[in-house]
């Protein structure tokens, strides 16, 4: 029985060691909910490492499309500036090209021109010369006309142009000097006006014009007026009232020029109707020398009326006379057109 006793106890003593052992492993061993935790949180970890990598993928990808945009913008503008370039030596090229092409012509001409020199004779180069010389002389004759009013110096024109024909003696050129002919005849026929001496004659008028008299008012005499002052003092008031009325009303004087045309200067204003008579003289002598033959009858009719209205004796009759006979001149005349005899001879000319 002991024995079974002992062998009782050792067995419990087993037990006892092996329930121990097993709630030391079951101890040991982590429950089901932590594991699921541990994943989750494993999971979470692996997510943001994710979403983080995508983020740098989308931010990599957006700085790659930054810079190729504006790789695309500089090539762009490369690309405008290369076509600018191309363009301008285009144009550049082009106008090359034409000033070589008017070179070419420019030569071309020069030596057309030398060929003919070497074929011509003596004789034709004397004739060159001389309708060149014709050609100057009747384009000068031309501006003469033209430009200065003066047949004078284009009668003159035409005739050494008429005198170089003669010493050529050519019987192609008859046809010009029978232009030169009638458009001589037509110079001789226009009217000459001395317009030298009108501005000189205008000119002494003017140095004449401050020695003109003016229709002066006569002088108010105040003595009256004052030795009635100086009879003796008023008893009052009222006379002395009366006395000072009477003094100022002496001192008004009405004038009436007696042919009423004109009110009478007074001799403060002397100084600009001088002044004013010069200028329409000046404006007068000016017209004269530009040939506005309005402005210089206008100006010279002015003269007329002032001197009639404003001035008198015997120096003013004098000018008088001399302005209105200044006023009936004509101071522009009508020039014939000589320009046949050029468009002739640039037509024609140098048929050989």
């Amino acid at each position: 029985m002991a024995n079974n006793a002992n062998k009782q106890g050792e067995s419990d003593k087993k037990a006892a060691v092996t329930i121990e052992n097993a709630v030391a492993q079951d101890a040991a061993k982590p429950s089901q909910p932590t594991l699921l935790w541990i994943a989750i949180v494993i999971l979470l970890i692996l997510g943001a490492g994710l979403y983080w990598l995508i983020e740098q993928q989308k931010l990599a990808i957006a700085t790659m499309a930054e810079r190729v945009e504006a790789a695309e913008q500089q090539f762009d503008g490369q690309l405008s500036q290369l076509n600018q370039t191309v363009t301008t030596a285009s144009a550049s090229t082009t106008q090359l090209l034409d000033n070589l092409n008017a070179t070419d012509v420019g030569l071309a001409e020069k030596i057309a021109e030398v060929v003919k020199v070497q074929d011509m004779t003596n004789e034709d180069v004397k004739r060159v010369w001389a309708l060149a010389e014709v050609e100057f002389l009747l384009q000068t004759a031309s501006q003469r006309v033209l430009l200065a009013g003066d047949s004078e110096g284009a009668k003159m024109a035409l005739a050494l142009a008429d005198d170089k024909l003669k010493a050529l003696a050519d019987p192609r050129l008859y046809r010009l000097r029978a232009l030169l002919a009638d458009e001589q005849l037509a110079l001789a026929s226009v009217a000459k006006i001395d317009i030298d001496g009108m501005a000189v004659r205008l000119q002494s008028l003017m140095n004449q014009v401050d020695n003109l008299q003016i229709l002066m008012a006569p002088v108010v005499s105040t003595t009256a007026a004052a030795s009635d002052a100086d009879q003796g003092t008023p008893a009052d008031w009222k006379a002395a009232l009366l006395s000072a009325w009477d003094s100022v009303r002496s001192l008004v004087t009405i004038r009436h020029q007696e042919d009423g045309a004109a009110a009478v200067l007074v001799p403060q204003e002397r100084y600009f109707l001088y002044q004013n008579l010069h200028l329409k003289l000046a404006t007068a002598r000016m017209a004269l020398l530009d040939g506005r033959e309005a402005v210089y009858h206008d100006s010279l009719t002015a003269v007329e009326k002032w001197l009639e209205q404003y001035f008198i004796g015997d120096e003013r009759d004098a000018v008088l006379d001399e302005v209105k006979a200044l006023n009936t001149e004509k101071i522009t005349v009508k020039m014939p057109d000589i320009s046949g005899s050029l468009a002739w001879l640039q037509e024609k000319g140098n048929q050989r």
